[in-house]
């Protein structure tokens, strides 16, 4: 009986906690260490390989965007289609191009960022040689 009792706490134990488990639709966190990877091996030094990373990382999410932004659209042109789960739907959407957006735009700042970083490097290398 006392075993019994202390499978089904188990049991319901197991089902609380992966209940409070989060659960990512755009699986953020493995697709950024993807991209930490990625990024981690290019030599640090290499401006213009890192920019090229923070620009084709842009590209990436650019593509995404579009996908997210026709769900949009057929979201709000067929409304009937989805019911009360539509505006669920609807708000989520929007949610994700807001996030895409704002990572576009931090990736292509990143990339200037770099790009400058890559032509002082080069001027730097230009003075010292005509030294």
């Amino acid at each position: 009986m006392i075993k019994k009792n202390t499978f089904w706490i188990g049991i319901l134990a197991l089902g609380f906690l992966s209940g409070c488990a989060q659960m990512s639709p755009l699986a953020r966190n493995h697709s950024n260490e993807i991209r930490n990877v990625e990024l981690g091996s290019i030599d640090s030094n290499d401006h213009r390989a890192v920019a090229k990373h923070y620009e084709d990382v842009a590209k990436e999410m650019k593509a995404k965007l579009e996908v997210q932004q026709e769900l949009l659209q057929k979201y709000e042109g067929h409304t009937y289609y989805y019911g009360r789960k539509g505006q669920d739907l609807e708000a989520h959407t929007l949610a994700n191009i807001r996030h895409l957006e704002n990572s576009i735009k931090e990736n292509m700042n990143e990339a200037a960022i770099h790009k400058r970083m890559a032509q002082d490097q080069q001027k730097r290398d230009l003075s010292l040689l005509t030294e």
